[in-house]
């Protein structure tokens, strides 16, 4: 699949109508969502692969992973609302894909309190600008149960997310940066949209106190 069409495909799921603004449920646009998941794709670390997509809310990542070949999806969400979303935007993308299509499951749950294993992790996790540390809570648990990882933060963060990831035996390698926009859906909300710096990174883990390089 082409970049754009991956991105208009994207575009046109379904997105929280009344997301939680404690939560920090921004839905990941369609754009940004496709440049994420084909980065990684060209890295060799989503066709074949087991993927999981933590705190997927309604799907994007996890289902841009399904159209570029991963062998199985695990769309990790404990928000019921979310989960009927994403059930719909599945049942789109069984319709509308005209590809065999790999493996997936929803995982009703708390990201934090998830067992399960997986090739590579995908995740926008909160920037814990609401609830104090759950972005590196998000990125801890990524850590223990991939082997690859790619986590969006927002900028200015880059060398505790590197002490953190070295503290857990992985090496930051590769960083992108992105202007994520988040549409006015609350009333603390003055514009109708803000853009927020935000970066990409991309994490392996260390084997035999060395790092593994493709």
């Amino acid at each position: 699949m082409r970049k754009k069409q991956l991105e208009i495909f994207l575009s046109n799921l379904k997105e929280m109508e009344d997301p939680d603004m404690f939560e920090e449920q921004y839905t990941t646009p369609g754009d940004i969502a496709a440049e994420i998941v084909l980065f990684a794709y060209h890295r060799g670390d989503i066709e074949g692969k087991t993927i999981i997509d933590l705190g997927a809310g309604t799907g994007r990542l996890g289902i841009a992973s399904l159209l570029l070949g991963a062998k199985k999806v695990y769309f990790v969400e404990k928000d019921r609302r979310a989960i009927e979303i994403l059930n719909d935007n599945l049942e789109t993308l069984t319709l509308k894909s005209n590809q065999i299509l790999g493996e997936y499951e929803i995982k009703d749950g708390d990201v934090l309190n998830v067992l399960l294993r997986g090739d590579t992790i995908v995740q926008n996790p909160p920037f814990g600008t609401k609830k104090r540390n759950m972005d590196t809570k998000f990125l801890k648990k990524a850590f223990e149960i991939g082997d690859v990882v790619y986590s969006l933060h927002k900028k200015g963060n880059y060398d505790f997310i590197r002490n953190v990831a070295l503290e857990n035996n992985f090496e930051l390698v590769e960083k992108e940066s992105f202007n994520f926009p988040i549409k006015a859906m609350f009333q603390v909300h003055k514009k109708r949209k803000v853009l927020i710096e935000v970066e990409l990174y991309r994490f392996m883990r260390c084997y035999d106190g060395s790092e593994r390089r493709d």
